[in-house]
């Protein structure tokens, strides 16, 4: 028994032929949609097909690299809690107190903080936060820092 394929091709009102996963809307601008590796949807938009695969292009240059699909919504906390299941070769207090300190003094506001809006003056800002309105000790931030900052900002710029 032979099994025999038909495929169709989805072509845009300029009669060329789109990818899997592009569509074009009825105003003429252009739609990639795609799942990640958990089953979440996403999708871009672009005016035109070319800036559309550029992107895409984009998007595949991110999952291959391994970068989250959901970047522009991703937390400090969330790339903290990330770090947490994978940081390996720290004493036992060290990392307690690395903890400690993210626990206590970043998570509950500024952790909330999305990692694409962020600026180093948002992070100066924060340390003058923690000296001026909540009196915390020079040293104490110094141990904030080096959470944040070796741990975590230096990866995002």
């Amino acid at each position: 028994m032979t099994i025999i394929r038909i495929i169709i091709s989805t072509k845009d009102n300029k009669n060329r032929v789109l990818k899997e996963g592009e569509y074009q809307r009825s105003s003429g601008t252009y739609e990639f949609k795609w799942r990640d590796k958990r089953g979440g949807r996403h999708s871009i938009s672009a005016v035109t097909l070319e800036e559309l695969r550029e992107k895409e292009l984009d998007v595949l240059r991110d999952v291959l690299d391994g970068v989250r699909a959901d970047k522009n919504n991703l937390t400090i906390n969330d790339l903290y809690n990330s770090w947490v299941q994978l940081k390996r070769g720290l004493k036992d207090n060290t990392f307690s107190n690395y903890k400690y300190m993210y626990t206590m003094f970043v998570e509950p506001d500024f952790g909330k903080s999305r990692l694409v809006d962020l600026k180093r003056s948002d992070v100066r800002g924060f340390y003058n936060y923690l000296a001026d309105e909540r009196n915390i000790q020079v040293n104490t931030i110094d141990s904030i820092h080096t959470v944040l900052h070796s741990k975590l900002i230096s990866q995002i710029f």
